[in-house]
């Protein structure tokens, strides 16, 4: 038992001052690289092609688009980082399709692996899960964007109508999976989201990324409360 400790402790304190201190260096370094070059394009039209639009579009578009993503901007690190791990939420941040692609990948991985969430282990097995995403994806990608015509003549039209329905699947795959998880932390959180949700939908008092919103903060806050009652704590045992 002992030596069992220790080796927790031993590997608790290099992933505190080793791992976690190497990721989030090169993390933000290249999430800077990556804000960078999002205004490369930006920056050529105007430098090159002299072309710049007017100042009161550049304020409406951006407006516009900060009013709608604004809200995810606390939604999505508070929601997808206990999955991720640090070192995964800067891999999937930078490489985009978080919640279709890379969430499920990380967490499919840990669950493979046999590691819980949260854990040291966790967020090593969910890097390796983001980063194979990351280089299959692009793969997959590089070859649709070479070939995508030519596949699609050969994909019958039931089938690619069928993929409106695989997101809805792949989030169903991770509700199940979470619920399994967690049965009591479910009954109370899974009704908590299609609540917040029917609400909006019914009487318009709040829009859907709100209801997410009400969702979240109200999974963490009940799962704090939870987390100590001996009705939670019997189901962790």
């Amino acid at each position: 038992m002992n030596e069992n400790n220790a080796s927790r402790q031993d590997v608790q304190e290099i992933y505190d001052k080793e791992y976690i201190p190497y990721s989030v260096k090169w993390g933000r370094l290249t999430s800077l690289v990556g804000v960078v070059a999002s205004f490369a394009p930006v920056v050529v039209l105007l430098v090159v092609f002299k072309v710049m639009p007017p100042i009161d579009a550049i304020i409406t578009a951006a407006t516009i688009r900060i009013s709608a993503c604004f809200v995810y901007y606390f939604i999505e690190p508070i929601s997808f980082q206990p999955v991720l791990g640090i070192p995964g939420t800067y891999m999937a941040f930078l490489s985009g399709n978080i919640s279709n692609l890379r969430v499920p990948c990380s967490s499919v991985a840990q669950n493979a692996a046999g590691v819980k969430e949260g854990t040291p282990e966790g967020a090593v097995i969910s890097t390796i899960g983001v980063a194979v995403s990351v280089v299959v994806n692009l793969a997959i990608l590089t070859i649709g964007v070479l070939l995508g015509a030519q596949i699609l003549k050969l994909i019958p039209q039931s089938l690619i109508n069928a993929l409106v329905f695989l997101v809805p699947a792949l989030y169903g795959a991770m509700l199940i999976q979470m619920v399994l998880y967690s049965p009591k932390m479910a009954i109370v959180t899974v009704p908590l989201g299609v609540i917040a949700l029917l609400i909006s939908k019914i009487t318009k008092i709040y829009d859907s990324s709100v209801a997410i919103l009400i969702s979240v903060f109200g999974a963490i806050i009940l799962g704090r409360l939870l987390q100590n009652t001996r009705w939670f704590s019997d189901e962790e045992a």
